[in-house]
């Protein structure tokens, strides 16, 4: 009994040895990272980004897993030229700096508007006007479209790639039970600030009764010219006449 004890906490110092020098090792390279930030140091120094390591189908970043460069505004101060990502699961901006492989997870409560390419997107606290969370914005007139992107982790029990998890996975496996379905919610802001949720794009033009004719007739043009219907396209159509 005393050999058998002595060799089981051998084994559990054996394994914590193993365990503990690649923490210190993740540390330090944690903050050889946060060190070489400079002064976009602050904008670095907050939680490690979530890795999921489990198998499940799809991804949980907003459109797709590359970062691209943008703009980021983080606890009032602007950061230019920053490799950024969203984890539309844990619905956290992630940043990185430059090549590194670490990426930091920033809450929207702080992150106020960010840019990715061409697209612009804003943060939501707890308390604000919408449910909290990131929205990417459409529009460039009074009146905007805001867009969420949520990827809730579900039991996957047909196969679901494409019309559940709302994109084509070239990496889908049929083994694997677990997937990131797709979830999009759209918001009207008026030009007075007001939010209002809405379905479809019938619900949208109205927002515009002095327009709906012209609206209308932009959309089916616009419908005529695509392979498939992409509601982001038609939505930003309306907006644009409408801003006219």
């Amino acid at each position: 009994m005393k050999k058998s004890r002595i060799a089981v906490i051998s084994s559990v110092l054996v394994l914590l040895g193993s365990i503990l020098p690649a923490r210190a090792q993740g540390s330090d390279e944690l903050r050889a990272f946060q060190d070489a930030a400079g002064d976009r140091s602050i904008l670095f120094r907050g939680q490690q980004a979530a890795h999921y390591i489990f198998p499940a189908n799809g991804h949980p970043y907003w459109s797709k897993p590359e970062f691209e460069r943008g703009d980021i505004t983080f606890e009032g101060n602007l950061y230019r030229n920053v490799p950024i990502n969203v984890d539309a699961h844990a619905q956290r901006a992630l940043v990185r700096f430059e090549e590194s492989l670490f990426a930091v997870a920033l809450t929207p409560a702080l992150t106020s508007s960010f840019t990715m390419g061409d697209r612009r997107f804003v943060g939501m606290g707890p308390g604000q006007a919408l449910p909290e969370g990131f929205y990417e914005i459409f529009g460039e007139g009074p009146e905007l479209v805001y867009k969420n992107v949520y990827k809730r982790l579900d039991s996957s029990v047909i196969n679901v790639n494409g019309s559940v998890i709302g994109y084509e996975d070239p990496n889908y496996r049929s083994d694997v039970t677990r997937h990131f379905a797709y979830v999009t919610t759209y918001y009207f802001r008026d030009a007075d600030g007001n939010f209002s949720r809405f379905k479809s794009l019938r619900t949208l033009i109205r927002k515009f009764p002095n327009r709906k004719q012209e609206i209308r007739k932009a959309v089916r043009t616009a419908r005529s010219q695509m392979t498939n219907t992409d509601f982001d396209v038609l939505c930003k159509t309306v907006l644009n006449i409408a801003a006219q």
